[in-house]
């Protein structure tokens, strides 16, 4: 039984390294190709022991090689020719156990041990399944139904959208925070119990997000994966595969949701706000399908936006033809056995006349360094050092290459300069620079410069330093494992990444395509296209011209026109900033941050202004004199002193506006609103708050049209008021309607101030209307 144990794991083990790498290598194919592979990997390591089981052995020799029975032997005592070599080899090892044949309970033990170690683990986690699948069940049975008249019409034009024909039953409940999917058969799909009080377009997106789940089988997948998780509990590539189906799962979904035509920007913001709310699920979030997790949150949101990342899922014959091409290899894993090599006849002895060669390549230890001998000639082959400083050189010519292949890090300072020739300044530092292998190879006009590490320690500190000097015109081409670049001076392409670190491009020119794990992020004084990311970290873009853009997952990105002044007063600047941050302008300074990530694109309102939008986080503008256009996926919104037309938007947050000599338009999903408006002439206002109080300041002798609106539901207690300095008719509604979800009543004001004008129209929800006199 061990034998058979140990070829499994190992094979177990092949195949899932083969699935991880495949999907992690082939990103280009999208995320419903990556999900695929994970899946057949999963599904195979399920299904290994019955193949290997049934398939005829492959015997590979690949093991030590043992004597060939066929091979007389001159020594003395040899075994007799046609002996059985394998058998012999076996018996020959004495065994480690022997000296406890005698004692059958120890024998059991051994024997026994490792199944029943594997059964516990196996039961626990099969018990965990089980027990969230009972709750599941539990949550559906004490969950009420949506089956409302727009509930049931969203379900069913969005279920035809998404191509699904089974019934899908659609529940709410208090105990989830976020939207979930379970069931191949009869499908469910769950909501919070505050979805009652979504806009149409919130509950539309959500739905079409878990109908698309239904339509592509997730349940069932996420069903396979636990129990291959538990046949395999005790190994981590099983769980590592399990997490990544789950992203990709979920990122399949979302492309599928933007396929059907919701924006992107929009789908993003809408992400955001359920994700805000999301919180761990135990056993039952792992067989069910959550529409928002945070720990996948940022980089879903980046895939999302990404539009040139986005494919389409595969073809059916992609699908049956990467079907067969795992069954090929699974049943070349599962027939493969490992057995010793055959020694190879005896031979006569060689004699003295018989050379043996043995092949070699130059290694240049210890090279001169730039102190002793800087002048050495660059040596024609590939050249290693272990010295701690050294310094080499190499000819080059305009248009040449710098490839950087740092597996051990390090900083990287590249500076342009008028020679023909490409030099390294180099100091090695840290605890294991001893092992540290560098190679200097001229390359094509080029050069490449390589670092390798030679320990054998899971754990390595480096400390490592690049000089280096390149003709003005020249490319440079980096992979590092984590340190700063620095380019000054180059004309060229710039393209590559470092596992994180600082990166700063000055006077250089040409196109950049760099992204760094995580650091700051300052390109200056430069002409380029292209762009720069980093994973967290800030960017300051000052003085650079060109189609060029900056991106960052948790920081804001800022630019400085030539002048000092703001970059394209009336440009639509493309920069991207993560969830979770505020986002502020200063007044007075000669820095100002524009953030555009596409939220709120389309929409003419305020279009003439500045522009800012986050994917999430407060946003405040000290003023706007030419107008703004502020979006934000969540948090409050700021914006002092405006002319022209002022557009401020965000899924949930206050919204504080004024004072404003323009129209307005304000929206918020849930929060207060406050508009301060001034200035002789017709005011336009268009305020919507899915919740909360909007308070209205306007001017003295104020002419306009009111169309005010304020909406109370039978779960608030009270009615709202509609308060204003001018005497106003207010009416109410006297019977509940339920059209929009949870049933309310209406209070409402139609009525015309000084001589009309401007129309001033507001809507909320369980909050008051206030209308003053400003000064």
């Amino acid at each position: 039984m061990t034998p058979f144990i140990v070829s499994l794991l190992a094979k177990v083990t092949l195949l899932l390294a083969l699935g991880l790498i495949a999907s992690a290598s082939l990103p280009r194919f999208g995320p419903s190709f990556r999900h695929q592979i994970l899946l057949v990997t999963l599904g195979s390591c399920l299904l290994l022991p019955l193949f290997i089981a049934l398939t005829p052995p492959w015997d590979v020799g690949v093991l030590p090689s043992v004597a060939s029975p066929y091979v007389a032997s001159n020594a003395p005592g040899s075994p007799a020719v046609g002996s059985d070599a394998r058998l012999s080899a076996q018996t020959a090892q004495p065994s480690v156990f022997a000296a406890n044949r005698s004692n059958p309970a120890v024998v059991w033990i051994q024997r026994a041990s490792l199944p029943l170690v594997w059964a516990l683990g196996f039961l626990a986690v099969l018990i965990w399944l089980a027990a969230g699948r009972i709750r599941l069940r539990r949550i559906a049975k004490g969950s009420w139904s949506l089956t409302g008249a727009e509930w049931e019409r969203a379900l069913e034009e969005e279920s035809r959208e998404a191509g699904v024909t089974k019934p899908v039953r659609l529940l709410s409940s208090s105990v989830v925070s976020t939207p979930l999917t379970w069931g191949s058969r009869s499908p469910i799909i769950l909501l919070p119990e505050d979805a009652l009080d979504w806009p149409d377009a919130h509950r539309r997106i959500v739905l079409r997000h878990e109908l698309a789940h239904v339509a592509r089988g997730d349940a069932l997948s996420q069903l396979v994966a636990g129990f291959v998780c538990a046949l395999y509990w005790f190994h981590p590539l099983v769980w590592i595969a399990e997490r990544r189906l789950r992203a990709e799962c979920e990122r399949a979904s979302d492309d599928r949701v933007v396929a059907l035509g919701t924006p992107a920007p929009e789908y993003a913001a809408h992400l955001l706000e359920v994700a805000r709310s999301a919180r761990s699920f135990g056993a039952p979030g792992f067989l069910s399908v959550a529409m928002a997790r945070p720990s996948q949150l940022e980089g879903r949101l980046l895939a999302v936006l990404n539009e040139s990342g986005r494919r389409a899922a595969p073809s059916r014959r992609a699908r049956i033809g990467g079907l067969l091409v795992a069954v090929l290899i699974v049943g070349s894993v599962s027939a493969f056995r490992a057995v010793p090599r055959l020694a190879p006849p005896a031979q006569k002895e060689r004699t003295a006349k018989e050379a043996i060669v043995v092949e070699t390549k130059p290694v240049f230890d210890n090279l001169p360094i730039a102190r002793g001998n800087p002048g050495a000639p660059v040596p024609s082959v590939r050249a290693i050092t272990r010295d701690s400083t050294f310094q080499r050189s190499a000819p080059a010519r305009d248009g040449g290459t710098l490839t950087l292949d740092l597996s051990t890090g390090g900083q990287v300072n590249i500076t342009g300069w008028d020679k023909q020739q490409v030099l390294v300044q180099a100091s090695l530092g840290g605890r294991d620079w001893r092992n540290t292998d560098v190679s200097f190879t001229p390359v094509d006009g080029g050069a490449r410069l390589a670092t390798e590490y030679t320990g054998r320690s899971n754990s390595q500190s480096f400390s490592h330093n690049f000089d280096i000097h390149v003709p003005r015109s020249f490319n440079v081409r980096i992979s590092s494992a984590g340190g700063g670049v620095t380019i000054n001076g180059v004309d060229g392409y710039f393209t590559g990444h470092t596992g994180g670190g600082e990166i700063e491009i000055r006077k250089s020119n040409g196109k950049a395509e760099i992204r760094t794990g995580g650091g700051d992020i300052r390109v200056s004084d430069s002409r380029l296209t292209g762009s720069v990311t980093t994973g967290g970290g800030k960017i300051m873009i000052e003085r650079v011209a060109g189609n060029f853009a900056g991106y960052s997952g948790s920081g804001p990105v800022t630019y400085i026109s030539s002048d000092g002044g703001i970059t394209g007063k009336n440009e639509a600047i493309r920069i991207g900033i993560g969830s979770g941050r505020s986002l502020s302008v200063s007044k007075g300074t000669t820095t100002t941050t524009y953030v555009d990530d596409g939220v709120g694109h389309g929409g003419g309102f305020g279009a003439s202004g500045i522009r800012m939008s986050s994917a999430g986080g407060d946003i405040s503008l000290p003023e706007a004199p030419d107008g703004a256009r502020v979006t934000t996926g969540g948090g409050a919104v700021r914006i002092g002193p405006s002319a022209g037309e002022v557009y401020a938007s965000t899924g949930g947050g206050s919204i504080d506006i004024g004072p404003a000599s323009g129209s307005v338009e304000a929206h918020t999903g849930a929060g207060n609103v406050t508009i301060t408006l001034t200035g002789a002439g017709s005011h336009s206002v268009d305020v919507t708050s899915g919740k909360g109080e909007v308070v209205l300041v306007v001017p003295r002798d104020l002419s306009a049209t009111l169309e005010l609106e304020s909406a109370y539901t039978n779960n608030l207690g009270h009615e709202t008021r509609i308060e204003s300095d001018w005497p106003l008719t207010v009416t109410s509604t006297k019977d509940w309607d339920s059209s929009e979800g949870t049933p309310r009543k209406y209070v409402r004001v139609r009525q015309t101030i000084g001589g009309g004008g401007g129309v001033i129209r507001v809507r909320t929800v369980n909050g008051n209307i206030v209308l003053r006199r400003g000064n």
